[in-house]
């Protein structure tokens, strides 16, 4: 049997891609998508397990779509950098260090709640940054609009 470098053994540590759907109407300002989830009524975002592969375009269509029945119109632009938080262990279970990243995507369409979302929020960014619960979660919303802007 061959031995493993660390560098061949997957990462320890979660990571999340922080969803961050962006809305664009002709002569309107750019709108976030946010959720309101049943039992938290402070606006949040999405989130999912970044895929193993690296290719996050189709993960990320798939929970758009699903969630807030919203279609992707371009590849994701994941942020760089990552944001350290505690967070579920999705192998060894518990809870621990992780990662989050920014991932802004350009949407279209009506968007619509799954029957696990009270309902999709459309706010500016302002609105957004002010309404959003933690530094953590503005932070990351900052990081997308940057992606935004680079793209732009």
């Amino acid at each position: 049997m061959a031995c493993r470098s660390m560098a061949d053994a997957p990462p320890l540590d979660p990571e999340r891609l922080w969803l961050v759907p962006r809305l664009e109407r002709p002569g309107a300002e750019p709108r976030y998508l946010l959720v309101r989830w049943p039992d938290w009524p402070p606006p949040a975002m999405l989130s999912i397990v970044r895929p193993p592969d690296g290719d996050a375009r189709a993960a990320v269509e798939d929970a758009l779509h699903a969630r807030m029945s919203v279609t992707c119109l371009e590849e994701p632009r994941v942020a760089r950098e990552r944001v350290p938080v505690r967070m579920r262990h999705p192998r060894m279970g518990g809870t621990g260090p992780g990662w989050l990243r920014a991932a802004a995507v350009l949407v279209e369409g009506e968007p619509q709640p799954d029957a696990l979302i009270d309902a999709v929020v459309e706010l500016t960014r302002d609105e957004a940054l002010a309404q959003l619960e933690t530094e953590v979660e503005r932070r990351l919303l900052q990081a997308a609009v940057a992606l935004f802007e680079e793209g732009a």
